[in-house]
């Protein structure tokens, strides 16, 4: 009869620690993915009305996360060439986009927030959904206003689209050394969230989103 000696025990351990680290390992790389497919798949599709063939202003959207709060926005991005005669640079903050006349700040559909979780937009408290965004801008700070309802057309914003909004902000525009031709919306980090810069010409703005 064999016996089973403290010296073969540890012989066996040796064998086995290998196997069970590789095993630890494939099963972490298994959760990562995981957690990273379910992140992705918290990212909701961005509302399109119609057909995207043919537009002069392509879909495009942006997304980040922080804590437990995933934000994409969405928005159509206009150029500041002339589509039809790329030759012609047009004067975009005060011409295109007039002053103190609201503006869906992109193209097309409404420019558009997802939340995954509560957090404050421009220091605006809101739930876990969508909104959508638009600004008054000015020659001064400009007035970004939020809205509950994200599934509709850019303009007109009238008395039907500002009766479903949910919270104001203002902003103080910044100035780019050099010009932005196509309007781009970015996440940059900031302590407890985000900041979401939109630039195009030579103006930027930035709005803090904050987890809470």
């Amino acid at each position: 009869m064999k016996l089973f000696t403290p010296l073969t025990a540890a012989f066996a351990l040796v064998l086995l620690l290998p196997a069970c680290a590789q095993e630890a390992a494939e099963e972490a790389a298994s959760d990562m993915e995981m957690a990273e497919s379910e992140e992705m798949a918290m990212e909701p599709d961005c509302f399109v009305r119609g057909d995207l063939e043919g537009r002069l202003s392509s879909l495009e959207s942006a997304s980040t996360s922080f804590g437990d709060v995933m934000v994409k926005v969405c928005y159509g991005a206009p150029l500041r060439r002339d589509p039809n005669n790329p030759e012609v640079t047009r004067e975009i903050m005060g011409a295109l986009v007039p002053y103190d006349a609201p503006w869906r700040m992109g193209a097309n559909e409404a420019t558009a927030i997802y939340l995954s979780a509560g957090a404050s937009v421009g220091g605006v408290a809101l739930d876990a959904g969508a909104y959508s965004i638009y600004a008054t801008p000015t020659m001064g700070d400009w007035t970004v206003h939020i809205n509950s309802v994200n599934e509709r057309w850019g303009i007109p914003i009238g008395p039907d689209v500002t009766a479903n909004d949910v919270g104001s902000f203002t902003v103080t525009p910044g100035m780019l050394d050099e010009a932005v031709d196509e309007l781009r919306y970015t996440f940059s980090e900031a302590d407890g969230g985000a900041d979401l810069v939109m630039e195009w010409e030579q103006t930027s703005i930035s709005i803090p989103i904050r987890s809470g």
